[in-house]
């Protein structure tokens, strides 16, 4: 876990025009490697939180480049054309009276003009680890769950995608959560590394029936603690798995795709 102290979100650091930041986010799509930004209903909502996430991090770990007389800067945003290409965001001064201190001027291939005139390097990557052995689940470690309290504190965001009552749901949770254990031992790469709250958790599939011929998949969010086990912190939908997970690279995994 790398640890940070300043933070900054992109919108307070620079102004983006909301219509303005939605083309730009469109344009990246058609810019980089081809991927599933949209998972809900919100268009492209993934490359927004995705976007935001790492220019935070670039910020609090100092990997905003600057130019030599400080009038623009940019960062790395993580993402590759499809011909291997960085892909940065350029800032220019803003000197608009009491607005963010900079403007977003769009996303960049470093091969462009846009880059090359004003830029001698490629600004580094945002990292969230260390240690890469933290990317990999234990199978070996105990998992507690607390099924009380995970559905205490996420009721509402379960019951829109399993209309069931609760007791049900939790009568159903305890035996789903063993067989995707039994289905972790047999196979590592069900588990999904994410960056959640400054450390790196982990995100296992679990399979809810509703119906004899329907099941819902959820995500279960764990952590390892200083004893070696993992914790149980909460279920996301399988929208908002995806959404954390993408910060730290892109899923593989086909039950979160």
């Amino acid at each position: 876990m790398i640890n940070t102290e300043e933070t900054m979100s992109l919108f307070e650091f620079a102004f983006c025009g909301a219509d303005g930041f939605n083309g730009m986010i469109k344009y990246l799509t058609e810019l980089a490697e081809e991927e599933q930004w949209t998972q809900g209903a919100e268009e492209n909502g993934v490359l927004h939180k995705y976007i935001k996430g790492t220019f935070s991090q670039c910020y609090a770990q100092g990997k905003i480049m600057h130019t030599e007389d400080d009038m623009y800067c940019c960062f790395n945003t993580g993402l590759l054309t499809p011909n291997g290409n960085d892909i940065v965001a350029i800032f220019e001064q803003n000197n608009r009276s009491g607005a963010q201190p900079w403007r977003l001027t769009g996303f960049f291939d470093v091969t462009q003009r846009e880059f090359m005139n004003k830029f001698l390097e490629v600004p580094q990557l945002a990292t969230y680890i260390n240690n890469y052995e933290e990317l990999y689940f234990n199978p070996t470690y105990k998992i507690v769950v607390s099924t009380d309290h995970i559905l205490d504190d996420n009721w509402e965001r379960i019951h829109e995608v399993v209309p069931l009552d609760k007791s049900i749901v939790k009568s159903l949770l305890t035996g789903v959560i063993e067989e995707t254990k039994k289905r972790i031992n047999r196979n590592l790469r069900l588990v999904v590394p994410q960056y959640y709250r400054k450390q790196i958790m982990y995100l296992m599939p679990i399979d809810i029936p509703i119906s004899d011929e329907k099941k819902v998949t959820m995500a279960l969010a764990v952590e390892l603690t200083k004893s070696k086990q993992y914790r149980a912190n909460t279920i996301f939908t399988k929208e908002m798995a995806y959404e954390k997970a993408r910060l730290l690279m892109k899923p593989e995994s086909n039950w979160l795709i």
